[in-house]
């Protein structure tokens, strides 16, 4: 069956793209560039379906057409651009679909092990990823970037039928000394609204990678220090606070991993749960939108000041569980 997609541009041209249901996004892409929309060298053509970039092996027939496709000229590296369409990966919606198959009724959906985003990028690309900040290591990801890096991207949990919480639950630790680490949410494009002149939405300009005007949170502790010196920065943060307890170190450790349980709520309440590799538990809540109950936010690796791959210099993140709390109707959750 024949379908049509319809493409805008930023500059207010439309195209409309003939193709089969079992075509791909790619596809379409290449149509765009062969026959509508130069591309100049160096550039790559991005499209955008609602506030998610995609994927080129993404099949037409899984769009909702019905919602505008957007064409983007970006200068990203090959790597950004699978990044910012990581979203997309037919991996997560499967993750996602198991979950809501799951105990039907049950109000609390649990994904287990997230792929390591190293993986989704190999799968996405057809080769491993060329990527300096972020590397696969015995015990879990390593990571040294002073700027950040995608761990999970926003996903897009409309088949779950709409959720009032969800939590991220990372395993992590470091060896290096007096350098805040940890992760930063970002709250999802879809809640991201203001658009320009032409009533373009300006997350299409946005990229790949955490930015300034982005609504985030960054939590940070310090390994070996004593209190750990936990804070949120962002709004309704706070600043370094004595948790009770020194997080030792990756070695002093044995090799263990910390866990931060982030909750956020669509009421804008949020909740923090350290957990320190022995067991010990220091909580604390604060205020900040950052997700919709249809979109999850991003979540980033953060490490102050970056570092390095030498012994000592770099973040290990283990497995990362993502818990959501879905709106399920009163009749459904009656036993």
């Amino acid at each position: 069956m024949a379908l049509t997609v319809s493409v805008s541009t930023v500059n207010g041209k439309t195209f409309e793209v003939q193709c089969e249901k079992e075509d791909t996004v790619g596809i379409v892409r290449a149509e765009l560039e062969q026959k509508h929309i130069e591309v100049p060298a160096g550039c790559f053509l991005k499209l955008f379906h609602g506030p998610q970039a995609l994927h080129d092996g993404v099949t037409v027939a899984k769009l909702d057409l019905s919602q505008p496709v957007f064409a983007v000229i970006g200068r990203e590296t090959k790597v950004e651009v699978l990044l910012e369409a990581a979203g997309s990966w037919l991996g997560y919606k499967e993750l996602v679909q198991a979950a809501a198959a799951s105990c039907e009724g049950q109000k609390v959906k649990v994904i287990k092990k997230i792929p390591s985003i190293l993986d989704v990028l190999e799968d996405m690309g057809g080769q491993k990823p060329e990527v300096a900040d972020l590397r696969q290591g015995e015990k879990g990801l390593q990571f040294k970037a002073e700027n950040g890096h995608l761990l999970l991207p926003s996903l897009n949990l409309e088949d779950l039928r709409g959720f009032s919480k969800v939590m991220f639950s990372v395993k992590l630790n470091s060896d290096v000394h007096n350098q805040g680490l940890g992760v930063v949410v970002v709250q999802p494009s879809s809640m991201q609204c203001d658009k320009d002149q032409e009533g373009i939405p300006k997350f299409l300009y946005n990229g790949y990678g955490l930015k300034a005007d982005k609504n985030s949170n960054a939590i940070k502790f310090h390994p070996g220090m004593g209190g750990g010196q936990l804070r949120v920065e962002g709004v309704g943060g706070f600043g370094n606070q004595n948790i009770g307890f020194t997080p030792e170190n990756w070695t002093d450790s044995g090799n263990s991993f910390h866990t931060l349980e982030v909750s956020l709520g669509t009421d804008g309440l949020n909740h923090l749960k350290f957990t320190g590799h022995q067991g010990a538990v220091w909580e604390r809540t604060w205020e900040n939108r950052l997700t919709d109950g249809r979109y999850t936010p991003e979540l980033h690796a953060w490490l102050d000041m970056g570092g390095s791959f030498n012994p000592g210099s770099y973040v290990i993140y283990g497995d990362i569980d993502v818990e959501v709390h879905v709106n399920v109707p009163e009749t459904e959750g009656v036993a």
